[in-house]
């Protein structure tokens, strides 16, 4: 029997995860329990063992433990996804915010941001040059950038006197390819048929400080840094300075870390005040959920699969009906938390309402409370997976004597669907 059963499992459609299915030993004593109480009071069955009888029965029962599976996964802290937690940001266009640990006891569980101006980088553009006139006379040419800390000693080939637009484009890309930290580029100047030099420090200063300089070391017949005019600033690098739950700040980076556990990055500036708040992480949460429903739903769809296989299939319609009940039951909690039902018994989330449930602990009020729609239904998984033969069709051939002591009937379940499935158990 344990291989006619392994044999089918892996032709079934619903995959159990690995984590439940060996049970504790209580666990596992009290289903033997459960069992024994049943086949007192159980007639016996005369069963039509079919291959699609079998492979129905064992489906229903392994949809049934995995749907236990998935709400015992959402019911341990471990697995829960219930004490994760993600940042709430009022508007992202102004900055947005990263959780870069779960420990958030350091961090206000509100924070009021007030961005008052953006950390801006060091830009120099230089003197407007006629891009047909030929200025630089060829040569080598010597030059010094300081950059932040660092000094480059460069030199400069100007190979023939060309003319400056062709100059300009070609020192560009030397200083692109020779200094980390700064991008050169060429835009048109203040005049028509004028260009210049622009450079854009790639790093915000440190303390607002100059982040870039250049020096020549040769000035004669000119210095190059001289006759394109790299030192002419055009702004000054910057601190970003707001205000922290109503505290004076400033960085000198538009991005930074509070507390080693959030990732803040600004966008605006204008004094625009964004509120930020620590809450549970509701994609985590809903996506545990989908797959809880996801299990759910795969129980309606094998019996509705089995009713359009057979029209007689009444015991199926069974299965679908006490689940449907159960949704009737507590419609309204399930709705409150963004869970609707289908005509056909499937269960969806409606992403904004469930959103917000997952946020505002309605959601884990919902798995985690001892008399809701989810202990219902969690007894009701039980209760499938120890009698799945209770949703197909049989014929009785004796009810119980229940005058003699001691009595024990061949129940169907210990035979067929019981812990002689070595993967119960």
């Amino acid at each position: 029997m344990i291989q006619a059963y392994n044999y089918m499992l892996e032709s079934l459609p619903v995959k159990r995860s690995a984590r439940y299915l060996v049970g504790r030993k209580s666990e596992l004593r009290r289903v033997y329990d459960e069992i024994i109480d049943l086949s007192k009071r159980s007639p016996l069955y005369k069963v039509n063992l079919s291959r699609d009888n079998q492979i129905y029965t064992i489906g229903v029962k392994e949809g049934a433990l995995a749907l236990k599976a998935k709400i015992n996964d959402m019911s341990d802290p471990e697995f829960s996804g219930f004490q994760s937690k993600a940042v709430s940001v009022s508007n992202e266009q102004v900055l947005s915010a990263q959780l870069l640990s779960e420990n958030t006891d350091a961090l206000p569980q509100v924070i009021q941001f007030k961005i008052n101006s953006l950390a801006g980088v060091q830009v120099n553009k230089g003197r407007d040059l006629s891009l047909t006139s030929r200025g630089l006379p060829e040569g080598r040419y010597r030059f010094k950038a300081n950059i932040g800390n660092e000094t480059y000693s460069l030199t400069y080939v100007n190979e023939n006197r060309r003319e400056n637009e062709e100059t300009l484009e070609g020192f560009a890309a030397f200083l692109n390819n020779s200094i980390p930290g700064i991008h050169a580029s060429v835009e048109q100047g203040s005049k028509k048929d004028y260009s210049r030099l622009v450079i854009t420090s790639e790093l915000s200063s440190r303390f607002g400080e100059k982040g870039f300089s250049f020096e020549d070391l040769d000035t004669y017949p000119t210095g190059i840094a001289d006759f394109f005019g790299m030192d002419r600033m055009e702004q000054a690098p910057a601190l970003a300075r707001f205000e922290l739950n109503g505290v004076s700040k400033q960085t000198a980076t538009n991005s930074f870390t509070l507390e080693n556990s959030l990732r803040i990055n600004l966008y605006s500036g204008g004094g625009q005040t964004v509120t930020l708040k620590i809450v549970p992480d509701s994609e985590r949460i809903l996506g545990a959920v989908g797959e809880v429903l996801d299990s759910y739903n795969d129980l309606i769809r094998l019996a509705r699969d089995r009713i359009l296989d057979n029209k007689e299939s009444y015991k199926a319609a069974k299965l679908i009906k006490e689940l449907q009940t159960l949704e009737e039951l507590y419609g309204e909690e399930l709705s409150a938390c963004g869970i609707k039902a289908a005509e056909d018994g499937r269960l969806f989330l409606e992403e904004p309402l469930a959103t917000q449930a997952a946020r505002d602990g309605g959601m884990e009020s919902l798995f985690t409370r001892e008399n809701g729609f989810v202990a219902r239904l969690l007894d009701k998984a039980e209760a499938i997976a120890i009698n799945p033969l209770e949703y197909i069709e049989k014929t009785i051939v004796t009810y119980p004597d229940n005058s003699k002591a001691g009595f024990r009937n061949p129940y169907v379940t210990s035979m067929y669907s019981g812990l002689l499935f070595n993967s119960y158990c």
